[in-house]
This record gives C-alpha cells, sequence and structure tokens, in this order.
C-alpha cells in the first residue's frame, strides 16, 4: 500500500511539474547598438587604454584577506600612497579573497626594487609588506595630434 501511495505521488508531482511549465514565448527587443556591443571583439582595448602588454614588476604594498577590513584597507593605503608619491600608479585588485595594493610600472628588477626602498623609508610601518613581484603591464601609447605617428612616452 505504501509503495502504490508512493508511485501515485510521484505520478502527481511529476504531471504538476509538467503542466505548471507555461510553454509561452519570449520577445526580445533591442538595438542594434547593443548587439555590436555584445559581440564585438572583447579583445581589444577602449581607445583610452591602448597600448602594450610587456612583462614587468610592481611593489606590492599591501594584502590582505580579513573579511570587511581588508577592502577598507586597500583603498586606506592606497590613498596614502598616492598622496606621498603622486606620479606614481596605484593599483587594487581583488582576487579572492585578497585584496591588494600594488604600485609602479616598472621594466626591470632593480627599478622596482630601488622604489621599494623608497616605500619602506616612508611607510616603515609596512616595510616587512612591501616587495617586489612580476606582472604584466600595459605601457600606454600617445598619439600627438599633430602627426600620425605613435610617440612612445
Amino acid at each position: 500500500m505504501k509503495q502504490i501511495f508512493l508511485i501515485f505521488s510521484a505520478l502527481f508531482l511529476t504531471t504538476a511539474i509538467t503542466i505548471a511549465q507555461d510553454r509561452g514565448t519570449i520577445t526580445i527587443n533591442q538595438s542594434e547598438q547593443l548587439d555590436s556591443l555584445v559581440y564585438r571583439n572583447t579583445a581589444s582595448q577602449p581607445q583610452s587604454q591602448q597600448g602594450v602588454t610587456t612583462q614587468g614588476f610592481r611593489v606590492q604594498i599591501y594584502s590582505s584577506n580579513r573579511n570587511q577590513s581588508a577592502k577598507t584597507g586597500a583603498f586606506k593605503i592606497e590613498k596614502e600612497f598616492t598622496e606621498s608619491f603622486p606620479d606614481t600608479h596605484a593599483y587594487i585588485t581583488y582576487t579572492a579573497p585578497f585584496w591588494k595594493v600594488r604600485v609602479g610600472d616598472f621594466s626591470t628588477y632593480y627599478e622596482a626594487l630601488v622604489f621599494s626602498n623608497k616605500v619602506k623609508d616612508t611607510f616603515p610601518e609596512r616595510a616587512t609588506e612591501v616587495f617586489v613581484v612580476k606582472e604584466d603591464n600595459i605601457k600606454p601609447i600617445y598619439f600627438n595630434a599633430a602627426h600620425t605617428e605613435p610617440q612612445d612616452l
């Protein structure tokens, strides 16, 4: 008797699920501009980010995986750094579960090492966290409006 009840229950649920599925159609109306944005080559970079990707080095000045304080800490460290070194770019990244702050776009390890020593002198409380990392950099290409030839700055 119990088996018959289970069989009928299973049949009832299967029938109910099948009936509950609506076999309607969905029509999506969208502009051609959206299609071109969705299907364009994602490997191309926006005009403002054009450049050449090179292997280089950056100096990591912060890394943390503490729940809420890691993100806040990363933005705080980045702000302090940019106030002390306004001409050097700082990059905040999140690679689960770590928030990291890396700075600079250096071509050689030696350049990054020299700069890391400056950072350690400026922020002695963070000296144990500062070290050089290898990372791909995008070296921008700038175009002079008067000439059509690219200029590398």
